[in-house]
């Protein structure tokens, strides 16, 4: 995003003679406009790591997750297995997949069973 920022404002330098510079629409470019519709820098798109790098973090909390003391909390971050405290109410609530049996894995099934 900090590339797509720099070469923006290089465009826009090199065009500084120009009478009538074409300038590019500056959220296609690492901005973004906040709710008074100000430019903001857009500091990333994804995910600031892996998922798997993601679990390995961990906060320090003894009796609860709380600002400022939990790291976890002051970056935006559910609380990982990792964490010292594990009753804390900023786990992320993980959902057992349900096994789905197709039509094709049913038919297979019958003809076995025959």
């Amino acid at each position: 995003m900090h590339a797509l920022r720099a070469n923006y404002q290089a465009a826009i330098w090199r065009r500084s003679l120009q009478s009538q510079p074409f300038v590019a629409n500056p959220t296609d470019c690492g901005w973004m406009t906040d709710e008074d519709g100000k430019l903001a820098v857009n500091w990333m798109r994804g995910s600031p790591a892996p998922d798997a790098v993601m679990q390995l973090l961990s906060c320090k909390c003894v009796r609860s997750c709380e600002l400022p003391k939990c790291t976890c909390l002051s970056n935006g971050l559910k609380c990982t297995d990792m964490c010292r405290l594990q009753t804390c109410q900023n786990k992320a609530i993980e959902e057992e997949p349900v096994a789905q049996q197709s039509d094709s894995e049913s038919d297979v099934d019958d003809i076995e069973e025959n």
